[in-house]
């Protein structure tokens, strides 16, 4: 029984006993009262007919027919008259029944023993006998009954006003039990939040110390946090820009070719600037390497103008002066090319030093089955082709996968179609050490062309059309009804864009989608990108808090680069992380990777966070995975 039940039924018990006593006890008296008050009457009653019968030389027919008089006028249960011999002279009695609607049950408990009044009747000197009254009772009864019901009444009405105050006082009283109610289920769910102290000393305590626990679990997580960050960059990341490093980059580009859809969009700009050496022996190296900083930051703001029409982007430094861009699910190269150059020339119109460089860039399609080194190869002639004939940009806009759609009414069009008719689902398992599914990850293949296509072949133009949101939805509503239709026990993971996440009437038609379909909502777990979690992270806090509700499991995916960026995390109860391929990649032998990555897992399963590799390409690189903490990986070869 819950303790506010408790508190109630200790309320009403109270309530109820004290009543009780208090009728019993009133009641008690009163019929005491009303004893004495109608043996008072019965004693007054007697003895003025006494005096009224011993009045004159009465014959006896005279006193009978007096008292007959008396006894019909009065409301008495017994007159009698006996004479000295103890011989009854004369006898009035009522033995009917009067109407009464009081129980019986009510009567026996009042039981009125009420002495009659007692006098002598004389002629002269002469004692003609002694004379008995008795009042009748039952209108002791009907009062005392009628002040029952009131009392019962009173009480009934008390009893609601009473419990509708007693209520308020004890929502008030035992908010703070809710709060520590709620932050113990919280922490069930492995969210560690702090929650306001109550003024209720009981209740402060307990807040106190869960609070405590919150705030050492956020000391741990902000620590660990720390070293990984110091840990990743030192290993990973230019000292000077920031930005990835050449080997960083490369082992990136590697996961890329091999790991990602091939049939994406993506893109590859390097960008380099010449005349530095010429700069350099002009200026202090303070101020060229502020120049190259700069130059980093003008970069990274380039993405900023392109915002909504790519999926996601890295950055590396990979010599001196050259620096790379890879954009995936990325739309026009040419579009993106233009407004490249236009950055950069507002770059060099900073300051009268920048006036001497010359910044140019390539850009290339990355095709399906390319090596790095040939991608790196074709780019870096472009480069070179750029530099000698001074053009600010080059690029190879040729796509090894050409859509047969050429413009938006046909894109629409054909996705629509594919929506309503032609979704399909491509799954493969994230497998433990021991070889059983932790879940599987589900990506969604529309049939575009009498061909079916993954994600990468239209998601760029999906994301021109503004039609993310309605093929992320589409995909969660199709796995549900394939969970129900083959009464599936296995979870399955779907990867939701940033469009969906910040779309709150998104956030909420999926929401209500979870709950019409509550038993198979327990199947789907669905997580979006570590980078557009960072970057909003009080989105992406609503939307855990929300869809976690509804009974599915959230997580994130290609982790790695922000995940020390992301504050507050033992408040977000996540359940899996699944660590970028970049990290993955050849880890048996990156010995900094394998710190990083140990250290990453011991800090999420401190959370209870289950922690999965993504892309692993070789048994050498699972062992080693599982060697250092990971719970599952997810791989790209059927059996090592």
């Amino acid at each position: 029984m819950s303790l506010v039940r408790q508190l109630w039924l200790s309320v009403i018990l109270i309530l109820l006993a004290s009543s009780l006593t208090n009728f019993v006890i009133s009641t008690y008296f009163e019929r005491k009262n009303l004893q004495e008050q109608l043996y008072l009457k019965n004693v007054d009653d007697v003895n003025s007919l006494a005096m009224m019968l011993s009045q004159d030389d009465r014959q006896l027919t005279d006193i009978q027919l007096l008292i007959s008089a008396t006894f019909d006028a009065g409301h008495y249960q017994r007159i009698e008259l006996i004479n000295p011999e103890g011989i009854s002279v004369f006898l009035r009695e009522f033995k009917g029944e009067m109407e009464s609607d009081i129980p019986a049950l009510a009567k026996d408990f009042f039981n009125f023993q009420v002495k009659p009044g007692i006098a002598q009747v004389s002629s002269g000197w002469n004692r003609i006998g002694t004379l008995y009254l008795e009042s009748h009772s039952h209108y002791l009864h009907e009062a005392l009954w009628h002040r029952t019901q009131a009392f019962f009444l009173s009480f009934i009405v008390i009893s609601l006003i009473a419990g509708a105050i007693g209520s308020f006082v004890l929502h008030f009283l035992l908010k703070p039990l809710e709060m520590v109610v709620e932050q113990a289920h919280r922490f069930s769910e492995k969210r560690f939040m702090m929650l306001p102290v109550p003024r209720t000393v009981e209740f402060a305590k307990v807040i106190t110390a869960m609070n405590s626990l919150a705030q050492r679990f956020k000391s741990i997580i902000e620590d660990g946090n720390k070293r990984l960050d110091e840990l990743r960059y030192k290993s990973q990341h230019d000292d000077l820009t920031g930005l990835a490093n050449c080997e960083a980059f490369e082992t990136l580009l590697d996961a890329q070719l091999k790991y990602r859809d091939r049939e994406g969009h993506n893109l590859l700009f390097m960008v380099k600037i010449f005349g530095m050496n010429e700069i350099s022996l002009r200026l202090d190296k303070q101020k060229v390497d502020k120049i190259i900083v700069d130059f980093a930051h003008v970069i990274q703001d380039f993405t900023k103008q392109i915002e909504g029409r790519y999926t996601d982007v890295r950055f590396g430094r990979l010599s001196g002066s050259e620096f790379a861009i890879l954009l995936t699910e990325a739309e026009d190269i040419q579009q993106l090319s233009d407004i490249l150059v236009d950055v950069v020339r507002t770059f060099k119109g900073r300051s009268r030093d920048l006036y001497d460089l010359y910044v140019l860039h390539a850009g290339v399609y990355l095709a399906p089955d390319e090596s790095r080194t040939t991608l790196m190869r074709r780019v870096q002639s472009l480069l070179i082709e750029a530099s000698k004939e001074r053009a600010l940009a080059l690029i190879d806009n040729k796509l090894t996968i050409v859509a047969p759609y050429n413009d938006d009414i046909q894109w629409r069009k054909a996705l629509n179609a594919a929506l309503n008719d032609n979704i399909h689902s491509v799954t493969f398992p994230v497998v433990k050490k021991d070889g059983s599914a932790i879940h599987y990850q589900a990506l969604m293949g529309l049939e575009l062309d009498n061909e079916v296509r993954k994600g990468g072949y239209f998601v760029h133009w999906a994301r021109k059309l503004d039609m993310i949101p309605q093929i992320d939805f589409k995909m969660i509503e199709f796995m549900l009804n394939k969970i129900e239709q083959e009464s599936s026990a296995y979870d399955y993971a779907i990867l939701l864009s940033y469009e969906t996440m910040v779309s709150e009437r998104s956030l909420q038609r999926i929401s209500q989608l979870l709950t019409e379909h509550s038993a198979a909502a327990q199947h789907i777990c669905l997580e979006v990108r570590e980078s557009v979690a960072s970057a909003n992270f009080e989105l992406f806090r609503h939307f855990t808090l929300t869809l976690k509700a509804t009974g599915c499991k959230i997580g994130l995916k290609r982790v790695g680069d922000s995940f020390s960026t992301l504050l507050d995390l033992q408040e977000l109860g996540l359940d899996y992380i699944k660590i970028d391929s970049a990290f993955v990649f050849n880890v048996a032998i990156n010995a900094s990777n394998q710190n990083f990555l140990r250290g990453l897992c011991s800090l999420a399963h401190s959370l209870g966070i289950v922690v999965i590799a993504d892309g692993v390409t070789s048994k050498e690189d699972a062992d080693s995975l599982y060697e250092n903490g990971f719970d599952g990986i997810i791989s790209l070869m059927q059996q090592f």
